[in-house]
């Protein structure tokens, strides 16, 4: 669960974690709540904020389901991988890791 930007992303305590309102058609985690997730695990683990997160799409809320995103920061660009580790309820837990 480690990755490598200098410090580590998606250690235990960096691991995103999300409630969401269910339907009773599918669950995700919309692009606005996983861009907020990656940011805030961003900041936390590099000290200093994202210029943007690239979400423009939803992660499914099933264990192993993953999406890339792009992170810019001011002084370099990289992407990420979100991945579902579990899904309890409406609580969803995904690891983000640098590609």
């Amino acid at each position: 669960m480690n990755a490598r930007i200098g410090r580590t992303i998606g250690t235990p305590a960096a691991a995103g974690g999300l409630l969401l309102g269910l339907s009773a058609c599918s669950s995700v985690v919309t692009g606005d709540d996983g861009k907020a997730q990656i940011t805030s695990t961003v900041q936390e683990q590099l000290g200093t904020s994202a210029n943007s997160v690239d979400c423009p799409d939803d992660l499914e809320a099933e264990v192993g389901a993953s999406v890339q995103r792009n992170v810019v920061m001011p002084d370099r660009t990289f992407d990420v991988v979100a991945e579902v580790t579990s899904v309890e309820g409406r609580n969803v837990k995904f690891d983000i890791n640098q590609v």
